[in-house]
């Protein structure tokens, strides 16, 4: 009896172990069902301002050619030479706003607090980024830079995955000290 009580109390502790290991979530002390929900809520959120930034992207690309045009000036580029690179509809390429959006307002748990660290970290971090990218293309496309060729390459790879990694600094207490 007492072997097969103290065998039922480590088969049930290694279940809860399973558990935690399971949810890589665990630090939000989420259940699966709360994951799948806070996954559903992520998707909803990011389709709807997918929708908003359709309309909010324009402004935010002006923004961000604003400052890429006085830095290409202080590179030595021309307006001729800023002017003839079209972009328009490239607003469409700064998408991942998006998901860093969708995800501070979707977190479970968080406070109002959590929210806007998200928010105040990433929006810039993101803007930077768009300005580099864009500016980079300049010497990419005049000259044929592989320096700059690597950056755009970098920031098209790495942006995307950019809201998950801001999103993750910010919960980095919950995931990991938890």
């Amino acid at each position: 009896m007492k072997g097969e009580a103290s065998e039922k109390r480590k088969a049930k502790a290694k279940k809860k172990e399973e558990a935690k290991e399971v949810s890589w979530l665990r630090g939000l002390k989420l259940s699966p069902k709360q994951i799948i929900l806070f996954m559903l809520e992520f998707l909803a959120v990011s389709a709807l301002f997918l929708v908003v930034w359709y309309y909010l992207g324009e402004f935010y690309q002006g923004v961000i050619f604003f400052f890429a045009k006085l830095i290409l000036i202080t590179m030595g580029y021309t307006p001729v030479q800023i002017s003839a690179v079209i972009l328009s509809d490239a607003y469409l390429g700064n998408f991942n706003l998006v998901p860093l959006v969708a995800l501070a307002i979707a977190t479970p748990g968080w406070r109002l607090r959590e929210r806007g660290a998200m928010i105040v970290i990433g929006v810039p971090i993101l803007f930077l980024l768009h300005v580099l990218d864009l500016v980079a293309h300049f010497p990419m496309y005049f000259y044929g830079s592989e320096f700059a060729q690597f950056v755009v390459y970098s920031i098209g790879v790495g942006g995307v995955a950019m809201p998950f990694i801001i999103w993750f600094v910010v919960c980095y207490k919950e995931f990991v000290l938890a």
